[in-house]
Protein backbone atom coordinates (compact mmCIF):
# COMPACT_ATOMS: atom_id res chain seq x y z
CA UNK A 1 0.00 0.00 0.00
CA UNK A 2 1.42 3.39 -1.10
CA UNK A 3 1.49 6.22 1.39
CA UNK A 4 0.96 9.82 0.27
CA UNK A 5 -1.61 12.51 -0.33
CA UNK A 6 -4.59 11.87 -2.53
CA UNK A 7 -5.72 14.56 -4.94
CA UNK A 8 -8.63 15.49 -2.63
CA UNK A 9 -6.34 15.84 0.38
CA UNK A 10 -3.97 18.04 -1.65
CA UNK A 11 -6.85 20.27 -2.73
CA UNK A 12 -8.06 20.57 0.89
CA UNK A 13 -4.56 21.57 2.05
CA UNK A 14 -4.21 24.10 -0.78
CA UNK A 15 -7.65 25.54 0.08
CA UNK A 16 -6.72 25.91 3.76
CA UNK A 17 -3.42 27.58 2.84
CA UNK A 18 -5.23 29.98 0.49
CA UNK A 19 -7.64 31.00 3.26
CA UNK A 20 -4.76 31.55 5.70
CA UNK A 21 -2.81 33.64 3.17
CA UNK A 22 -5.87 35.75 2.36
CA UNK A 23 -6.54 36.38 6.06
CA UNK A 24 -2.89 37.30 6.63
CA UNK A 25 -2.85 39.75 3.71
CA UNK A 26 -6.02 41.44 4.99
CA UNK A 27 -4.53 41.82 8.47
CA UNK A 28 -1.23 43.08 7.00
CA UNK A 29 -3.06 45.70 4.90
CA UNK A 30 -4.93 46.94 7.97
CA UNK A 31 -1.73 47.13 10.04
CA UNK A 32 0.03 49.01 7.22
CA UNK A 33 -2.87 51.46 6.83
CA UNK A 34 -2.92 52.12 10.60
CA UNK A 35 0.85 52.70 10.63
CA UNK A 36 0.56 55.17 7.72
CA UNK A 37 -2.24 57.06 9.48
CA UNK A 38 -0.21 57.22 12.72
CA UNK A 39 2.76 58.56 10.76
CA UNK A 40 0.54 61.33 9.39
CA UNK A 41 -1.00 62.04 12.83
CA UNK A 42 2.50 62.40 14.26
CA UNK A 43 3.61 64.75 11.48
CA UNK A 44 0.57 67.01 11.90
CA UNK A 45 1.05 67.20 15.70
CA UNK A 46 4.80 67.86 15.29
CA UNK A 47 4.16 70.70 12.84
CA UNK A 48 1.57 72.28 15.17
CA UNK A 49 4.05 72.05 18.08
CA UNK A 50 6.80 73.54 15.88
CA UNK A 51 4.54 76.46 14.95
CA UNK A 52 3.82 77.15 18.63
CA UNK A 53 7.54 76.98 19.49
CA UNK A 54 8.37 79.31 16.59
CA UNK A 55 5.80 81.79 17.89
CA UNK A 56 7.27 81.56 21.42
CA UNK A 57 10.80 82.11 20.12
CA UNK A 58 9.66 85.17 18.14
CA UNK A 59 8.09 86.84 21.16
CA UNK A 60 4.53 86.01 20.15
CA UNK A 61 4.96 87.24 16.58
CA UNK A 62 4.51 85.17 13.42
CA UNK A 63 6.99 85.35 10.53
CA UNK A 64 5.23 87.05 7.59
CA UNK A 65 5.29 83.83 5.54
CA UNK A 66 3.12 82.15 8.19
CA UNK A 67 1.22 85.19 9.45
CA UNK A 68 -0.17 85.77 5.94
CA UNK A 69 -2.12 82.49 6.29
CA UNK A 70 -3.97 84.06 9.21
CA UNK A 71 -6.84 82.58 11.17
CA UNK A 72 -8.68 81.28 8.11
CA UNK A 73 -5.56 79.32 7.18
CA UNK A 74 -3.83 78.16 4.06
CA UNK A 75 -1.35 75.69 2.61
CA UNK A 76 2.05 75.21 4.20
CA UNK A 77 3.70 75.72 0.83
CA UNK A 78 7.44 76.19 0.26
CA UNK A 79 7.35 79.78 1.51
CA UNK A 80 5.30 79.12 4.65
CA UNK A 81 7.25 75.96 5.54
CA UNK A 82 10.70 77.58 5.34
CA UNK A 83 10.66 79.22 8.84
CA UNK A 84 9.85 75.79 10.33
CA UNK A 85 12.98 74.11 8.91
CA UNK A 86 15.10 74.36 12.11
CA UNK A 87 12.20 73.18 14.29
CA UNK A 88 11.43 70.12 12.20
CA UNK A 89 14.96 69.24 11.08
CA UNK A 90 14.17 70.00 7.43
CA UNK A 91 16.95 70.42 4.89
CA UNK A 92 17.28 73.67 2.96
CA UNK A 93 18.81 74.07 -0.50
CA UNK A 94 22.35 75.44 -0.65
CA UNK A 95 21.11 79.02 -1.07
CA UNK A 96 18.87 78.66 2.02
CA UNK A 97 15.82 80.10 0.27
CA UNK A 98 13.84 76.87 -0.15
CA UNK A 99 13.50 73.36 1.24
CA UNK A 100 14.90 70.30 -0.46
CA UNK A 101 14.09 66.60 -0.63
CA UNK A 102 10.60 65.39 0.24
CA UNK A 103 9.62 68.90 1.41
CA UNK A 104 10.62 70.78 -1.75
CA UNK A 105 6.94 71.59 -2.41
CA UNK A 106 6.21 72.55 1.20
CA UNK A 107 4.99 70.34 4.02
CA UNK A 108 3.11 67.35 2.64
CA UNK A 109 1.63 64.13 3.99
CA UNK A 110 3.80 61.00 4.30
CA UNK A 111 2.00 59.53 1.26
CA UNK A 112 3.10 62.51 -0.84
CA UNK A 113 6.63 62.36 0.63
CA UNK A 114 6.86 58.75 -0.57
CA UNK A 115 5.61 59.76 -4.04
CA UNK A 116 8.23 62.55 -4.22
CA UNK A 117 11.02 60.13 -3.28
CA UNK A 118 9.85 57.62 -5.90
CA UNK A 119 9.54 60.28 -8.63
CA UNK A 120 12.89 61.91 -7.84
CA UNK A 121 13.68 64.96 -9.98
CA UNK A 122 10.55 64.31 -12.07
CA UNK A 123 8.23 65.18 -9.17
CA UNK A 124 5.91 68.18 -9.48
CA UNK A 125 2.82 69.45 -7.68
CA UNK A 126 0.71 67.52 -10.22
CA UNK A 127 2.45 64.18 -9.55
CA UNK A 128 -0.15 61.56 -8.62
CA UNK A 129 0.01 60.05 -5.13
CA UNK A 130 -0.88 56.35 -4.72
CA UNK A 131 -4.17 56.24 -2.84
CA UNK A 132 -5.51 59.40 -4.45
CA UNK A 133 -4.88 63.01 -5.33
CA UNK A 134 -1.75 64.89 -6.31
CA UNK A 135 1.16 66.21 -4.26
CA UNK A 136 -0.63 69.58 -4.12
CA UNK A 137 -3.74 67.91 -2.66
CA UNK A 138 -1.53 66.38 0.04
CA UNK A 139 -0.09 69.66 1.35
CA UNK A 140 -0.61 70.38 5.03
CA UNK A 141 -2.72 73.40 6.01
CA UNK A 142 -2.33 75.63 9.03
CA UNK A 143 -4.05 78.54 10.72
CA UNK A 144 -2.61 80.72 13.45
CA UNK A 145 -3.98 82.89 16.25
CA UNK A 146 -3.52 86.52 15.22
CA UNK A 147 -5.65 87.94 18.04
CA UNK A 148 -3.26 86.75 20.75
CA UNK A 149 -6.18 85.34 22.76
CA UNK A 150 -5.43 81.63 22.30
CA UNK A 151 -8.38 81.04 19.96
CA UNK A 152 -8.21 80.66 16.20
CA UNK A 153 -11.49 82.05 14.91
CA UNK A 154 -12.98 80.74 11.69
CA UNK A 155 -10.35 78.46 10.19
CA UNK A 156 -11.55 77.25 6.78
CA UNK A 157 -11.30 73.47 7.19
CA UNK A 158 -12.58 71.83 4.04
CA UNK A 159 -15.12 74.59 3.45
CA UNK A 160 -16.42 74.70 7.03
CA UNK A 161 -15.57 77.48 9.46
CA UNK A 162 -14.02 76.05 12.64
CA UNK A 163 -12.88 77.93 15.75
CA UNK A 164 -10.28 76.15 17.88
CA UNK A 165 -8.66 76.89 21.26
CA UNK A 166 -5.01 76.89 20.16
CA UNK A 167 -2.31 79.25 18.91
CA UNK A 168 -1.64 77.15 15.81
CA UNK A 169 -3.53 74.31 14.16
CA UNK A 170 -2.58 71.98 11.32
CA UNK A 171 -4.71 69.67 9.21
CA UNK A 172 -4.51 67.63 6.01
CA UNK A 173 -6.28 65.08 3.86
CA UNK A 174 -5.85 61.38 4.42
CA UNK A 175 -4.47 58.84 1.99
CA UNK A 176 -7.36 59.41 -0.45
CA UNK A 177 -6.14 62.95 -1.22
CA UNK A 178 -9.56 64.49 -0.52
CA UNK A 179 -9.91 67.14 2.16
CA UNK A 180 -13.43 66.80 3.51
CA UNK A 181 -15.54 69.36 5.33
CA UNK A 182 -14.52 69.19 9.02
CA UNK A 183 -17.72 67.47 10.20
CA UNK A 184 -17.25 64.74 7.55
CA UNK A 185 -13.47 64.56 7.88
CA UNK A 186 -13.80 63.58 11.54
CA UNK A 187 -15.48 60.38 10.37
CA UNK A 188 -13.20 59.78 7.40
CA UNK A 189 -9.43 59.76 7.11
CA UNK A 190 -8.53 63.47 7.39
CA UNK A 191 -6.00 64.37 10.09
CA UNK A 192 -6.21 67.26 12.60
CA UNK A 193 -3.74 68.55 15.20
CA UNK A 194 -6.54 69.42 17.63
CA UNK A 195 -9.03 67.30 19.53
CA UNK A 196 -12.77 67.49 19.07
CA UNK A 197 -13.02 69.16 22.50
CA UNK A 198 -10.78 72.07 21.41
CA UNK A 199 -13.15 73.04 18.59
CA UNK A 200 -15.37 75.76 20.04
CA UNK A 201 -17.56 76.36 16.98
CA UNK A 202 -18.23 74.74 13.63
CA UNK A 203 -20.30 76.58 11.01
Amino acid sequence: MKKGFTLVEMLVVIGILAVLVAASLGAYSKITANAEKKRCDSLVRDVAAALTKLNDDNGGLWPSAIGRLGETGGELDERAALPLAPYLGLTKNSDGTSLSGANQFGLVTPWAQDAIKRSGSGASLSTRVPGGGTIQDHRLYCAVDLGDDGIIKGANVGGESVSVRARAIVWCCGKDGKLEAYSKGLKRDDVYSWTKGQATAVE
